[in-house]
């Protein structure tokens, strides 16, 4: 089997050196055949030539389980320069792992086509942000894959790890990548391992019917292959294949689990050379089979959300006396649907066109806006999360952030009482300061003080909207100063009676609040006056007297407003000052 598998690698690859030299350094690295690594590396490669992808990325599956140290011989080879890029990046993506993140089984009932578990997508997100190209995630998958075609070489509960692993994470990732025929491998893998109740279930349930389905789909295959040639349309192949046993759980939870309602539990494929074929070929199968009303579909037109395109109809075979699912594509379509878009498109066909859906299904959105496979990595770095980082709790929670955030910002992201009070934080273990940037992947850990409080200079450290509104929260809660957009002022400064008691702790403030004032209230001016001696504090030249570059001028503060620069002489000045003698403040012209 083994050396099936080396001989179909040398004799379908395109650079046979490259893919030799790897098989070489993988033999004398693993002299017993036997050994799992070797095994794996070996099979795993062999997802990858079948999914279509080039030869580096295979001879990166053949390396992947080697240690650098034992690539040294290999290592300054110009041949394998974008290996080592791609090995690198898997490592990366590998290190998710370490951190032993905890996934949760939940009930089959809440199961839905995309699992959208908060955790795992972060996952998956992270993904893309660490490795900011296909070819390491693609990598990750057919690894994956491999594992879970070989699950009894773990131990149970390892087993169990990886088939939630398997549903969580790789199973939506192959989707994104409109890899459904892998999508539905790792399901339908994992299935068993996960609900063995509901899987036998299932499988005594549907074993009957699914033979007669067959029987049926057998009998109509040559019947429409005969019609269609009288049309003059080449076909390619037809067949049937059995709908993926997950999928089809999650079908019949929607109709009460009747089967009778389940019209796809067999399908035929019809493959045709072209679009306008598919088209033709409806249109006969229709006048050859009665069709069912409101079960045809056109994804060609308008492709799924995942790239999926085909014509779909259920026809009702007279012979037979029954309903069955009849999908027609072209021979591109099939293999896309069975091995992804993305995996096809990126190395062999990078000006054809598909739709872009949300964000999973962003990778597509290259095919828009990039015209070749060199620009697929550039859109990654630059479209795909561009602004987004990933990092763990100590409890191996993961945290979505802005590019660029700092401690302050992932403390209250976790709560704002953890943030109010942080007093320092770690990073993988080690001390940083609050306004340390973090980067995805890392560990982050804060550590409280009751007696800590938030102080102005952190709304200069924060990056998230979230940690902003909760400083200021504090501030206006705790300090009384309003965050307040500047606006006219009408009522000549006057401030309000109520205010004179808070007189005494406004005054303390004053000094230390004047260079955060600058920040948080827009200015309508040039900083052209001067504030305490300082610029950048913004002011608005007072309407009763309106001072002039060359007056002697003072200025007085009003909570949550700008601060009114009046002449030193001004009447109303005056009688603030009586009246409010702690918001008086010196200012002088620049």
């Amino acid at each position: 089997m083994l050396k099936k598998i080396i001989n179909n690698l040398k004799r379908n690859s395109k650079n046979p050196k490259l893919v030799g030299l790897a098989l070489a350094v993988l033999r004398k690295n693993n002299p017993q055949d036997s050994s799992f690594e070797f095994k794996t590396c070996l099979r795993t490669a062999l997802i990858i030539q079948q999914m279509g992808l080039d030869d580096e990325l295979i001879t990166a599956a053949l390396l992947a389980k080697i240690t650098p140290n034992k690539l040294s011989s290999i290592k300054d080879s110009p041949d394998f320069k974008g290996v080592f890029l791609v090995l690198k990046k898997f490592q990366q993506l590998k290190g998710i792992f370490n951190f032993k993140i905890i996934l949760k089984k939940k009930p089959l009932k809440k199961w839905r086509k995309i699992a959208l578990d908060l955790k795992a997508e972060n996952i998956r997100k992270m993904f893309f942000v660490l490795s900011q190209d296909l070819k390491p995630v693609f990598l990750m998958i057919a690894f994956a894959l491999d594992e879970m075609r070989h699950l009894n070489s773990f131990k149970k509960q390892e087993r169990a790890r990886k088939s939630l692993e398997a549903l969580e994470i790789f199973s939506p990732l192959a989707y994104s990548l409109g890899a459904l025929k892998i999508k539905g491998e790792f399901e339908d893998l994992a299935f068993p391992q996960l609900y063995f109740k509901e899987y036998q279930w299932l499988i005594k349930n549907i074993k009957e019917k699914t033979i007669q389905l067959e029987v049926i789909a057998k009998k109509m295959e040559p019947i429409i292959a005969e019609r269609l040639g009288q049309e003059k349309i080449e076909v390619l192949e037809i067949e049937s294949r059995g709908k993926h046993l997950f999928s089809l759980y999650q079908k019949l939870l929607r109709y009460n689990m009747d089967i009778e309602k389940i019209y796809d539990l067999v399908a035929l494929r019809v493959i045709v050379k072209t679009i306008e074929d598919c088209y033709k070929a409806l249109g006969i199968i229709h006048k050859s089979f009665r069709p069912l009303e409101g079960r045809i579909k056109d994804y060609i037109a308008k492709p799924k959300q995942n790239g999926y395109q085909a014509l779909q109809t259920t026809v009702f075979c007279q012979n037979c006396q029954r309903y069955i699912e009849v999908q027609i594509k072209t021979e591109i379509m099939h293999k896309s649907a069975e091995y992804g878009y993305a995996s096809h498109l990126i190395y062999k066909q990078p000006n054809s066109n598909l739709t872009s859906y949300n964000w999973m299904n962003q990778l597509r959105k290259w095919q828009e806006e990039t015209k070749e496979k060199d620009n697929l990595k550039a859109f990654l770095e630059n479209d795909i999360f561009k602004n987004k980082i990933f990092v763990f709790t100590p409890k191996q929670e993961i945290i979505e952030l802005p590019k660029g955030a700092t401690p302050l910002d992932f403390a209250y992201a976790i709560h704002s009482d953890i943030g109010e009070h942080c007093q320092s934080a770690k990073v993988n273990g080690k001390m940083v300061s609050l306004n340390k940037t973090l980067q995805t992947g890392q560990m982050v850990e804060i550590l409280t003080n009751k007696n800590k409080s938030p102080s102005f200079d952190w709304l200069r450290i924060v990056k998230t909207q979230r940690a902003k509104n909760k400083i200021k929260e504090f501030f206006e809660k705790v300090k009384g100063i309003s965050f307040r957009k500047e606006k006219e002022i009408t009522n000549q400064d006057q401030p309000a009676d109520n205010q004179k008691q808070e007189e005494s702790g406004f005054k303390k403030s004053i000094r230390g609040t004047l260079s955060f004032l600058g920040k948080i209230i827009p200015k309508k001016k040039e900083d052209n006056v001067l504030i305490g001696k300082q610029t950048g504090i913004a002011y608005k030249i007072a309407k009763c007297c309106e001072p002039k570059k060359g007056d002697e001028i003072v200025a007085f503060l009003i909570k949550g407003e700008p601060a009114s620069v009046h002449k030193k002489t001004c009447k109303n000045f005056l009688d603030l000052q009586k009246k409010f003698p702690p918001r008086v403040i010196e200012a002088e012209f620049a």
